[in-house]
């Protein structure tokens, strides 16, 4: 009896996180990346980044369904999301349900899918929520083809791949589980590896045929690439090519800040006490350990690849990149746990507390104007008269159409040769800008007056959560 209770209060926990995304989609393009997600709903232009590359196109196009109802493009976009989310519940409990009794495969589904940052997430005008939707999907045929010989079930994982490179191209390090998949079926049944390595080609060339028929052609498509990784891999990608920061550090970064204290905690303390004692008594039982690296050795090893793609290929102060490892390391955990049945409850309260903050989370962020939003509004107060420059919050002021100039700037001189272009202007500036600047060398000591600073939740967006508007002052 106690374990249908518990079965019902997470089926109850699912259905509360799924009504309040639906009722909190956040209205706002916050960021340079939503901006462009949310112009590529009314215009598809890729030369135009809308959205920038690589298109992102089964993401878009979906978004575009739903803005036929929705006016908001942001919100038509986090509307899609929850959408893709809530079928991402077939196969999490698939997964589990191969692990477990019915009933506990319920619990870990509901504390899989009621993840407070997994909600912020969702309720974002950014294909994370529909990517990690598809990541399950492509994860359970992964598992089901290991299983099965019969070639439709070896089809579904190359299907379910090609979804997820044209909704979000990073995940790419998970196709490693594919070249798993085609080195085992090499000792079964040789002779149809490479006609389905062939077709996993194929399918990969559905969006990106859709890319090269939007550019005009397959040569504009490859300079749009090479421009987008080259960018990817310097400053603004902030891969640790090109960062001054010790691996140690990012690490730390990673594991502590992204991973547990943002994606598993949501800076909770109240998250982080329930869960700890859960996973201490867990780890406490080194058998409960070599059984979860026994019982998923698959899940592990993509983990394993990701997380080395995570920590020196994309952007460590983005946290977004980071909660694919917290899902995983989080399914194999409670897969382990729920085999002890006493820890039925306890796994309960979390996903309750999960759906309570969540919840909380979202509200917020669909009412309260991030950072960007305030800094432009702000500034289109003051005076007409008036010029900014900024470092990447200019995209958003082109979306919101403000009533004064705006420009981005990223060489110091740039910015010297062309304020002069503006001797009766009041001149602002903000912290990121003169953050790059100073990188640079540059000392402006004399030159600034602090005007005013504007802060929004360091969860919805951890780069632009603070913005410092300064005025410029000419010696």
């Amino acid at each position: 009896m106690k374990k249908r209770i518990i079965a019902f209060g997470a089926v109850l926990c699912m259905l509360l996180s799924v009504l309040f995304r639906f009722m909190y989609p956040s209205p706002f393009a916050a960021t340079w990346d939503d901006v462009d997600f949310a112009l590529a709903l009314d215009k598809y232009d890729l030369s135009a980044m809308q959205p920038h590359f690589p298109g992102y196109p089964f993401f878009i196009l979906g978004g575009m369904v739903v803005h036929l109802f929705v006016v908001n493009p942001a919100e038509a976009l986090a509307i899609f999301n929850t959408c893709m989310l809530v079928s991402a519940v077939i196969p999490m409990y698939a997964l589990a349900r191969r692990r477990m009794e019915w009933n506990a495969a319920l619990l870990a589904t509901a504390v899989l899918q009621t993840g407070s940052y997994l909600s912020i997430l969702a309720a974002q005008p950014m294909s994370e929520g529909m990517a990690i939707a598809v990541l399950w999907w492509y994860l359970w045929s992964l598992e089901t083809a290991f299983r099965k010989e019969c070639l439709r079930y070896q089809i579904l994982p190359l299907m379910f791949f090609a979804l997820l490179m044209g909704v979000r191209l990073s995940y790419a390090p998970f196709g490693f589980g594919l070249l798993l998949l085609w080195l085992h079926d090499w000792k079964r049944q040789k002779v149809r590896v490479l006609p389905l390595i062939g077709l996993a080609a194929l399918l990969q060339c559905i969006w990106a045929g859709a890319l090269v028929w939007n550019v005009g052609s397959v040569d504009g498509l490859l300079k749009l690439a090479f421009g987008f990784i080259g960018g990817h891999f310097t400053e603004w990608g902030g891969a640790v090519t090109e960062t001054s920061e010790p691996v140690w550090s990012r690490l730390y970064r990673l594991v502590f800040e992204n991973i547990i204290w943002t994606g598993l905690f949501a800076h909770s303390i109240a998250l982080a006490g329930v869960f700890l004692f859960l996973f201490a008594v867990f780890v406490l039982q080194w058998k409960n350990v070599r059984f979860a690296m026994r019982q998923d050795r698959l899940f592990l090893i993509l983990t394993a690849v990701y997380f080395l793609w995570n920590l020196f290929a994309q952007n460590i102060d983005k946290p977004r990149h980071s909660y694919p490892i917290v899902l995983l390391l989080l399914f194999m955990v409670i897969s382990i746990m729920l085999q002890r049945k006493q820890l039925m409850l306890p796994l309960f309260l979390f996903a309750s507390a999960q759906t309570g903050i969540g919840a909380l989370l979202i509200q917020e962020q669909a009412a309260v104007p991030p950072a960007t939003y305030q800094l432009a509004g702000y500034i289109a107060e003051q005076s007409s008269e008036a010029i900014v420059y900024t470092w990447e919050e200019t995209r958003v002021m082109e979306y919101l159409r403000v009533p004064y100039e705006h420009k981005r700037f990223y060489q110091y001189a740039y910015f010297l040769q062309d304020k002069k272009y503006h001797p009766n202007d009041t001149i602002y500036v903000t912290n990121h800008l003169l953050a790059g600047f100073r990188g640079q060398g540059v000392k402006m000591d004399g030159h600034l007056e602090k005007v005013k600073v504007f802060r929004s939740n360091p969860l919805f967006d951890p780069v632009y959560s603070e913005i410092v508007l300064y005025r410029w002052i000419e010696k």
